[in-house]
Order: structure tokens, then C-alpha cells, then sequence
């Protein structure tokens, strides 16, 4: 679809004009591509599920977690350091690490990250889904535009026609050969004619306003937009295929329709995989290293001294000494900080199994939701299907009609020219009245429009269609 849209913005216009404020449709389509608020919402999506990705990535790798505690214990406890009991204010602090990581999840996290990445590419295929909605709404302003300046552009010859006819009237009558009725009938369609002109100039301010509001700028703006006009083989270069199925085959195959209905196929298979996934074993390794500090924990400062003194006794041949310590030199005090983190390391490596028996039938409700949602997503994409079908089928109708009704509106607008020549020779000529040169003038506008306004459809349905068949666009 990149390519279609390349071509789309890439459209062949003939110089009109240099003023600077003039817009291409390939300018159009950039500055909507780069401004368009639907496109940026869908580019988010876009952001989030490259997050989800690498989310589903990291599930892989073992978790690394630091903690630290400080607290005062008041009253009597034992000392997790020293296994005595304490009846003072304790401080204690702890510091720790600790990992943890799946073993097995019942593939769990293979199937996230397939998830993952399949959601990556919806993501991806909904922006080209919203590109695609720009730009044919961007097409249909724009050659709403270019329809609104040529009707207005015939408005103009009208009423320029009408003032010269007033202008010899109103010579005729003067000269007396002409009835004051002939130019009262030909000043009422010269006001005709002018409030036809306001109304193409309001129509043409209408459309700007609305491909400036599709452009996203200012209402301002669009005092100043312009558009270039096609190329002079415009009706030369637009062909109707025989018939549809050409672009049916294309859009069901190319399409990011059809495309983003499959991924979401394929996404409610690995949903229904991860449910089933639900039903396996986990096994789950960790480890943890942790130290701490305890004010209560004291140490020994100097060393005590200990002599020997004989007891005399009765008994002979027999001495008995006793021992006297001396400890008069020797302090206690609390052990410093590093020391005890040195001395109080402590390190444990688990493994737990989990097996689930039983969980009032939520991975039973949670397999049978996913198959609900299979079926559901082969319902969207059947219905995508047919809807695009059913589009691009509705498309080649419509432009079948329009190229139809062209044809019989260009051969109308040729009969009305030259009826109103005929009838303008006349009119010059006195032979009919003021009313039956504005009733031909009347068929020939008419006329005008009809065949304008059909010809720009036929344009517009052709394009449309050739975007469903994935063929370069131009005007």
C-alpha cells in the first residue's frame, strides 16, 4: 500500500498560475500525512505496541531487585543477629539482592512475544488503514474545489454574457426598436445571473474551507487556498476497466483491510494458545543475598588476663590451683557497620513448582473466551471481505453510471449550445422575445452544470476505483 500511496501524492498537474499559495495534490497529501490527527493516533498505536514488544522480550530474562530497611524494635525481641533476647531499643538495618527468573510457563512468554510482534504489525497496518482514509477524503475536497471554480468560472460567462445583452437592449430601446418589457426580461436574468455568481463564489469559499478543515489549518487560511487544476487530457486519461473483478481480486489481496483482518485471525489463535497455556505447570527459580546491622551485636575490646593460684590441701603429693581471671582492661562495644555487612552475609536459592488443579473453572471460562474470539475474528474477516467486495463492486457500478451519464449530459450540453446559438441569432434578430432567449439560456447553464458536475464524478469514481486496483492515480 506504500507504493498506492507514493502514487496517489505523486498526481500530474499542468502549471496554473505562480502564486505561492497555490496547492498541489501531492502537497496536500504530505502536509496531511505529517499533520493529520487521526494518522498521529494511529502512529501512537503504533509506539505502544512496540512498548508491548519489548515488554514480551524482557519476560525472558531474570528480574534484579535491590532493597534496603532501617527500623528501632522496642520492647522485648531477639535479636535476628545476635539470637538473644533484647529488651532495649534496637536500630537494624538490612540490605539485599535478589533475582528471579521463569523456568517454564507453559510457553507462555514464546507465545506473548509472538503476540507482540504480530501486534506490531496490526499497528502498522492500521496506519496504512488510516493513510488510505485521508487520502480519498483528501481527494474528494480537493476535486470539490476544482468543480466549485469552474462553476464558477461559467457563472462568470453568464453573467458577462447578460451584461452585453443588456448593453444592446438598452441601445434597442433607446432607439426605439426594441420594447421596454425585452430589457426588464433581460435585466431580470442579469440579476439572475449575478446572484448565480455569488453563489459559485460562496460555493468555491465552502470547499476551500472544507479541504483546508480536511488540510487541518486555519479557517483563515482558507481565504488564500488554491488548488491547481488537471491536466488538460483529463477526460483522455480516465478509462472504465470492463468490468470489477480485477479490482476486487487486488483489493482482497492487497488491501490493509484484508490484511489487518488475517493479523487479528492469527492474533485470536495465539490468544486461544495462551489460555490453553494457562493449564501447565510453572516452574520458577530464584536467588537472594542480604546482609545486616543490629546495634545490639557488641564486640570485645581488649583481652582479660588470667593467673593461676595454688590451694594448699591436707592430702599429700596432691596441689590444686584455681584460676583468677583478670578483666579489668577489657570493653565492649557495638560492632561497626561494615564489619557486621561483612559478617552477615546470607545467600538461598529456591525453585518452586506450581500445578493448577483447580481454580473455579477460570482457565476453563478464559480457553472457551478465546475460542469465541477465533470464531469472532473469522466472522470480521469474512465481513471484511464482503464489505470490500461489495465496495470496490459498488465503486466500478457507480463509475459506470457517471461515464454514462457523462455521455448523455456531454451530448445535452452539445444540443443546448446550439440551440442557445440559434437562439441568440434570433434574438439579435427580433424574432423571439426576451423570455424565450432566457429559457434557452437557462437549458444551457443547466446543461453546463449537469455536464460538469458529471464529468468530475466520473473522474472522481474512475480514481476511486483505480485505487482499489492499485494502479497510479493522476489528473
Amino acid at each position: 500500500m506504500r507504493a498506492i500511496f507514493f502514487a496517489f501524492a505523486c498526481l500530474s498537474f499542468s502549471a496554473w498560475g505562480q502564486s505561492t499559495d497555490t496547492w498541489t495534490l501531492e502537497r496536500c497529501l504530505e502536509h496531511a500525512f505529517e499533520h493529520n490527527l487521526q494518522l498521529k493516533q494511529s502512529q501512537l498505536g503504533l509506539r505502544q505496541s512496540e512498548i508491548a514488544t519489548l515488554t514480551a522480550k524482557g519476560a525472558f530474562l531474570p528480574n534484579l531487585n535491590a532493597s534496603s530497611s532501617f527500623g528501632v524494635n522496642i520492647g522485648q525481641t531477639i535479636d535476628p543477629f545476635t539470637n538473644q533476647f533484647a529488651t532495649d531499643a534496637i536500630q537494624s538495618s538490612n540490605v539485599g539482592i535478589s533475582s528471579g527468573v521463569t523456568l517454564f510457563n507453559g510457553f507462555q512468554n514464546h507465545l506473548t512475544l509472538r503476540r507482540a510482534r504480530l501486534g506490531l504489525e496490526l499497528a502498522a497496518t492500521n496506519v496504512e488503514i488510516a493513510r488510505n482514509g485521508v487520502a480519498l477524503s483528501l481527494a474528494s475536497a480537493y476535486l470539490n474545489v476544482l468543480f466549485q471554480k469552474e462553476f464558477l468560472d461559467i457563472a462568470k460567462l453568464n453573467a458577462e454574457a447578460t451584461r452585453r445583452q443588456v448593453e444592446r437592449v438598452q441601445t434597442l430601446v433607446d432607439a426605439g426598436a426594441a420594447a421596454e418589457s425585452d430589457l426588464l426580461d433581460v435585466l431580470a436574468q442579469q440579476a439572475n445571473d449575478e446572484s448565480a455568481a455569488i453563489g459559485a463564489e460562496n460555493g468555491v469559499t465552502l470547499a476551500k474551507l472544507n479541504l483546508a478543515q480536511v488540510l487541518q489549518l486555519g479557517a483563515t487560511v482558507s481565504d488564500d487556498l488554491d488548488v491547481a487544476p488537471p491536466s488538460d487530457d483529463l477526460m483522455e486519461s480516465t478509462v472504465l476497466p470492463i468490468n470489477a473483478d480485477a479490482a476486487v481480486a487486488f483489493a482482497l489481496g492487497s488491501f490493509p483491510d484484508m490484511k489487518a483482518a488475517e493479523l487479528q485471525v492469527t492474533d485470536a489463535y495465539l490468544g486461544l494458545d495462551l489460555a490453553k497455556a494457562a493449564r501447565m505447570p510453572r516452574i520458577v527459580g530464584s536467588y537472594s543475598m542480604g546482609s545486616g546491622y543490629s546495634a545490639n551485636r557488641l564486640e570485645q575490646i581488649g583481652e582479660s588476663s588470667t593467673t593461676f593460684y595454688e590451694i594448699p590441701t591436707t592430702t599429700p603429693g596432691v596441689s590444686l590451683t584455681a584460676p583468677v581471671v583478670d578483666d579489668t582492661g577489657v570493653t565492649f562495644e557495638t560492632m561497626s557497620f561494615q564489619d557486621q555487612l561483612s559478617n552477615n552475609v546470607n545467600q538461598s536459592i529456591f525453585f518452586s513448582l506450581s500445578i493448577p488443579v483447580f481454580n473455579n473453572f477460570g482457565i476453563h471460562a478464559g480457553i472457551e473466551r478465546a475460542k469465541v474470539g477465533v470464531l469472532s475474528a473469522q466472522l470480521s474477516k469474512a465481513l471484511t471481505a464482503q464489505s470490500l467486495t461489495q465496495t470496490v463492486q459498488t465503486a466500478w457500478a457507480d463509475a459506470r453510471a457517471a461515464e454514462r451519464t457523462f455521455e448523455a449530459n456531454d451530448k445535452a450540453l452539445e444540443a443546448a449550445s446550439l440551440a442557445m446559438d440559434n437562439a441568440e441569432a434570433r434574438f439579435e434578430a427580433g424574432a423571439i422575445s426576451a423570455l424565450e432567449y432566457a429559457d434557452a439560456r437557462t437549458r444551457l447553464d443547466n446543461a453546463r452544470i449537469n455536464a460538469l458536475r458529471t464529468e468530475y464524478d466520473f473522474v472522481f469514481k474512475t480514481r476511486i476505483l483505480d485505487f482499489y486496483m492499485g494502479r497510479p492515480l493522476s489528473l
